[in-house]
């Protein structure tokens, strides 16, 4: 038999709130951004020569996706979230909180506008980096505060903690560059927003391993080489010794597969309760890894991984 590994299916670091499709592309942006910055830490005190990198670098764009994103899936009439999780969102207080913060960062997009516009006098920029700093602190302590519903729903709002750890990467950069004294208070932030974002990597792993459940793992049989092409030798082998020697050969193929029966319908984009089956063997070859890891381990390494260049880039 062939290998049942599920419609092929390959786990991926998923968000309740956004697709998996934008949350690799915002990854993708983020890494991007990063070499953005390393590059221009190399032209320290020529920011006229890159007026237009803060608008455009500094995530709030994607910041604002993002948050669109999120207050569609607060309107859904049955979230994602509740029927994996059995689990009621107060969506009052959530849409509330983002809201407010969505009006923060507009107020920090109007900030960086001033700051970054090389008509204005110098001394009239530097006055935008203290509040641009405070309105960022502010929305870091919202994520930040155990006791917050960002805080408490971290597979709805991780995504938003990523789109808005650009956005502040980039102010501590630009905010160095027009007071240089910030220096101490930009390194202090980004330590505290890689410790954030490492709270939130622990609480959206715990939450998403909540949502899967093995039931049972079993052997298989399967057939590792080319069954068609195999069985059409055979056919064409001309003699039955050649036929019962080519025969021989692909018993060979076939091995023993340990197989997870599992239940993730987030995970599968399945009801629920339907039974999918990981093929921890196929996997462990594909990835020529020598760990054959169960399901739920593939998947926590998978969004460990996801944050920790995330993590990395914030720099």
């Amino acid at each position: 038999m062939k290998s049942v590994q599920s419609r092929g299916y390959s786990p991926t670091p998923k968000f309740l709130s956004i697709n998996d499709k934008e949350i690799k592309e915002l990854a993708d942006y983020i890494l991007e951004q990063r070499r953005v910055r390393t590059d221009r830490y190399a032209m320290v005190g020529k920011i006229s020569r890159a007026a237009s990198f803060v608008t455009r670098g500094s995530g709030c764009d994607i910041f604002f996706m993002v948050i669109e994103k999120l207050i569609d899936y607060i309107d859904e009439r049955e979230a994602l979230h509740e029927q994996f999780m059995e689990r009621k969102i107060d969506r009052a207080i959530l849409r509330s909180a983002v809201n407010s913060m969505k009006s923060e960062i507009l107020a920090i997009k109007t900030r960086i506008e001033l700051m970054e516009n090389t008509e204005n006098p110098f001394d009239d920029r530097k006055f935008e980096v203290p509040p641009a700093f405070h309105s960022c602190e502010k929305i870091l302590n919202c994520f930040e505060n155990k006791d917050h519903v960002f805080y408490q729903h971290p597979l709805i709002t991780a995504p938003s903690l990523i789109a808005f750890s650009q956005l502040y990467a980039s102010i501590c950069a630009y905010g160095v560059e027009l007071l240089p004294a910030y220096i101490e208070i930009a390194n202090r932030e980004k330590k505290r927003l890689r410790e954030v974002i490492e709270a939130y990597k622990v609480n959206t792993i715990e939450e998403r391993l909540q949502m899967i459940k093995i039931i049972q793992t079993i052997k298989l049989p399967s057939y590792d080489g080319k069954a068609k092409d195999d069985m059409v030798q055979v056919t064409n082998a001309g003699t039955f010794k050649n036929a019962l020697s080519r025969l021989k050969k692909n018993v060979r193929n076939i091995t023993l597969h340990e197989i997870d029966i599992v239940k993730d319908g987030f995970g599968y984009q399945s009801k629920p309760d339907e039974l999918h089956y990981w093929d921890r063997t196929l996997w462990t070859r594909e990835q020529k890894s020598a760990c054959n890891h169960e399901y739920s381990l593939v998947v926590r390494t998978l969004y460990k991984d996801y944050f920790d260049q995330i993590i990395d880039a914030i720099s």
